[in-house]
C-alpha cells in the first residue's frame, strides 16, 4: 500500500501529527509520502527508505505577527493569493497521486488536496482537532468579503470520505468535518530517549525548565527573571545575552527528549506541544495567544488535567515567578496515546469502503527467524498488503526449547503488525513454521498470539509448507520445464518439484539459515553440510530453479543492491551465479561497508552469506546458471489453497 500524507503550512503541530501516523503505518511495513514544507527535522525519528519527503506548499494557515498576534491583513492577502493558486495545487496533485498510484490521502488540514483526491478518484480522510473553516470563520468573523472564501473551504471538507477528531479538539472546532469519528491522542513518540542531561552536562539532580513555542515565533518573557527564578537549567532556543543558568539549545534539537528530561515546560498552545507533554505526563505552565479560536480549544482540553497552569498575564518580577512555580503540580499524569489504534482505524475503514463485500484474509507466517504478514482479497485473488519482521525466534533454542528471552523477544518484533492488523476487517491465521515444529514450548507464543489477538494458529508439517511454496510459486513457473521450488528458512529448507506423474514431490532439509550458522560457529563446514543433504535431491533435467519468500527477497536486495519497493515490483527477477560470485568476492575483500544499510545487523549479513551459498550450491547440482526470485511465501500459498 501506499498513502499520502499532507500536512498544512502552518507551525508544527500539523507535521509532527503527521509524522506520528507516518510512524504508525511504516511499522505496519505501508509506504508513506510525506507533502509539506515543514523543516524536515520534524520526521528525522523515521527510516529515510520508508517514505518520501516531498517539499510542497498546499495551504498557508495564519500569519502572525510580534508576539505571536494574529495579523488579519496579511492573513487575508495570503490566503486570496493561495486561491488564485487554486488550478495550479489542484493539477499538480492531481498528477501526482495518478503517477505514484496512490492507495489513500490523509490530510491534516489542507483542503485542497480534498478536489485534487476527486479528479484522481483517491480516497482522502481528515484528521485534526481544528479545521480551517473554524479558525478562519472566527478570526474574519467581521469581514464579510470572505464569507465565500470560507464556506468554499467548508465545502470542501464536506467532500471527505472520512474524518477523524483528535483530543485537545471539539464538534465545534471542525465544523467542516462530516460525521467525524473520536481519534484520541496523536503524538510522535519514541522507543528511546537522548541522555540530555549527558549531552548537555548537567547534574542528576538538577531541575529543568524547558522554554518552547513551537514553529511560530516566540513570545515576549521576562527571560532574564524566569533565569534567576527558576532553582536549576533553563533550557530553550530563545537568543538571548549571556544567563548563568540558560542553555540555549538548537531549534532542530530533539524536544521531544528535552521535554522527557524536563521538569516543567512553559509553552503556548499548540497541538503538538500539549499532546507531547500530556503523553509524558509532564508538568506545564501555558501562556495564551490573543485573537487564535483554536487556543480556547486547546485550553479546554487541558481543563483537566493537573499539571497544567494557564497564565494570562506572565509576572515580570522573580518573586512572582517563583510563586507561579510554586503553584505547579508534579507527578506522573502520562495520558495514553492513540497512535496505533488510529492507524489501524483509518486502515480499516479505508478496506471497508474500497471492499465492502469481500472476504479478506490476515495470514501470518511464524517461522525461525521472521514472521511474514500479508492482507489478501480471497474474493477477487489479490495481494492488498504486506509486510515482514525479525523474530530470531529459534536464534537460541537449546535441547529443543526456546528460551523465555527469544519467545518475549518474538512477541515484541510481532506487536507492531498485529496492533494495526487487529482493528482489520479480515480472517485472521497464523501458520507456525521451523523451530516451532521441534520447539517443545512452542505453543506458548501462539496461545499467546491467538489470545490477545484472536488468531487461528495451527504449526504445519513440512509436507503441507511444501505444497503452500509451490502454490506460491506457481505464477514464475515455465510450461516445458521441471520447476524446482525452494524455500530457505532458519531451521529446515524445503524443496518441492513434480514427478513423472505430474504430482507435487517435496523433501524438508534437516538444515536452514541458523541451523547452519551454529555448524560453522562449531568449527564445522555448512558448505560439506548443505552438499551432503542436496545429494538427497531428484536427479531432473531442464530446471527451472524458483526461490521463494523472505529469505529470497532479502538475497535479492542484498545481492542487487536494489531497496525493497524495486525488488517487490519486479516479477520476475533473476540471480545469476556471477551475481553471487561477485557478492561473495566482495565479502572475502571484506568490503562489507556497501551492504550495511541494507542489512539490519551484522547477523542478517551472515545469514545472507549462508543463504546465497545454499543458492550457489543447488545452481552447481543442476547445471544451472541463474534462478528466478519469487518474493511470494507460504502465506500467499495458504491464502491461495484455502476454500
Amino acid at each position: 500500500m501506499k498513502i499520502a500524507l499532507y500536512a498544512s503550512s502552518h507551525g508544527f503541530g500539523h507535521a509532527s501529527r503527521i509524522a506520528a501516523l507516518a510512524d504508525s503505518f511504516i511499522r505496519f511495513g505501508i509506504y508513506v509520502y510525506l507533502c509539506t514544507d515543514r523543516p524536515r527535522f520534524l520526521f528525522q525519528e523515521l527510516k529515510a527508505e520508508d517514505y518520501q519527503y516531498r517539499e510542497i506548499s498546499i495551504d498557508r494557515g495564519v500569519v502572525h505577527g510580534a508576539n505571536l498576534v494574529t495579523d488579519l491583513p496579511a492573513t487575508k492577502k495570503a490566503l486570496l493569493k493561495l486561491f488564485g493558486q487554486r488550478e495550479e495545487i489542484v493539477a499538480r496533485e492531481v498528477e501526482f497521486l495518478r503517477q505514484e498510484k496512490i492507495d489513500l490521502v490523509i490530510a491534516d488540514i489542507p483542503f485542497f488536496i480534498v478536489e485534487a483526491c476527486g479528479y484522481a478518484e483517491v480516497p482522502v480522510f481528515g484528521v485534526s482537532n481544528f479545521d480551517w473553516a473554524f479558525i478562519y470563520g472566527g478570526i474574519f468573523s467581521d469581514d464579510e468579503d470572505m464569507l465565500p472564501v470560507i464556506n468554499t473551504i467548508w465545502g470542501l471538507y464536506r467532500r471527505m470520505d472520512k474524518s477523524y477528531l483528535l483530543d485537545l479538539g471539539n464538534k465545534g472546532s471542525v465544523p467542516g468535518f462530516k460525521y467525524p469519528v473520536l481519534g484520541g491522542l496523536l503524538t510522535r513518540e519514541k522507543s528511546e530517549f537522548k541522555d540530555i542531561r549527558t549531552i548537555y552536562d548537567i547534574d542528576s539532580d538538577e531541575p529543568i525548565l524547558l522554554m518552547m513555542f513551537g514553529g511560530e515565533g516566540t513570545i515576549d518573557l521576562p527571560l532574564q527573571e524566569i533565569c534567576k527564578a527558576w532553582n536549576g537549567v533553563v533550557m530553550s532556543p530563545y537568543q538571548a545575552s549571556e544567563i548563568g543558568n540558560l542553555i540555549r539549545v538548537s531549534p532542530d534539537e530533539d524536544f521531544l527528549s528535552l521535554m522527557h528530561a524536563a521538569d516543567l515546560v512553559i509553552c503556548k498552545p499548540g497541538y503538538s506541544t500539549f499532546s507531547e507533554i500530556l503523553s509524558l505526563g509532564k508538568s506545564m505552565i501555558c501562556v495564551p495567544r490573543k485573537n487564535y479560536p483554536e487556543e480556547e480549544v486547546l485550553l479546554a482540553g487541558v481543563e483537566d488535567y493537573p499539571p497544567a497552569v494557564v497564565v494570562e498575564d506572565f509576572p515580570q518580577d522573580v518573586e512572582g515567578i517563583r510563586e507561579l512555580f510554586a503553584q505547579v503540580p508534579h507527578g506522573d499524569f502520562a495520558q495514553k496515546t492513540s497512535n496505533s489504534e488510529l492507524a489501524g482505524k483509518m486502515l480499516a475503514d479505508y478496506l471497508k469502503a474500497k471492499y465492502p463485500e469481500d472476504r479478506l484474509l490476515s495470514v501470518c507466517d511464524l517461522g525461525s527467524n521472521n514472521m511474514n504478514y500479508i492482507l489478501y482479497n480471497k474474493s477477487r485473488g489479490e495481494l492488498i498488503h504486506r509486510s515482514w519482521c525479525s523474530t530470531y525466534l529459534g536464534k537460541d533454542i537449546a535441547d529443543g526449547v526456546l528460551s523465555d528471552r527469544s519467545l518475549e523477544r518474538a512477541f515484541e518484533a510481532i506487536q507492531d503488525i498485529l496492533n494495526r492488523d487487529r482493528w482489520l476487517p479480515s480472517e485472521k491465521i497464523l501458520i507456525a513454521t521451523g523451530v516451532n515444529r521441534v520447539a517443545s514450548n512452542a505453543s506458548e507464543l501462539l496461545n499467546r498470539i491467538k489470545k490477545e489477538y484472536q488468531y487461528k494458529t495451527k504449526i504445519i508439517s513440512a509436507k503441507t509448507e511444501m505444497h503452500y511454496a509451490w502454490q506460491a510459486a506457481l505464477p514464475l513457473m515455465k510450461e516445458g520445464m521441471n520447476n524446482l521450488v525452494i524455500d530457505i528458512g532458519g531451521a529446515s529448507t524445503e524443496l518441492a518439484w513434480k514427478d513423472a506423474r505430474d504430482r507435487v514431490q517435496g523433501i524438508s532439509l534437516d538444515f536452514g539459515l541458523q541451523s547452519l550458522l551454529r555448524i560453522e560457529e562449531a568449527g564445522k563446514s555448512a558448505i560439506l553440510r548443505v552438499k551432503k543433504d542436496l545429494e538427497a535431491l531428484p536427479k531432473l533435467q531442464n530446471i527451472n530453479i524458483i526461490a521463494v519468500g523472505l529469505t529470497a527477497t532479502v538475497l535479492a536486495r542484498v545481492v542487487k543492491k536494489m531497496d525493497y519497493r524495486q525488488i517487490l515490483s519486479s516479477p520476475e527477477l533473476l540471480i545469476s551465479l556471477g551475481d553471487l560470485g561477485d557478492f561473495k568476492s566482495s565479502l572475502e575483500d571484506d568490503d562489507e561497508e556497501e551492504y550495511k544499510d541494507m542489512v539490519n545487523n551484522s547477523y542478517e549479513l551472515i545469514t545472507i552469506q549462508l543463504a546465497a551459498m545454499i543458492m550457489e550450491l543447488l545452481l552447481d547440482r543442476y547445471g544451472c546458471w541463474d534462478f528466478m526470485v519469487c518474493n511470494d511465501g507460504i502465506s500467499i500459498g495458504y491464502a491461495k489453497w484455502i476454500k
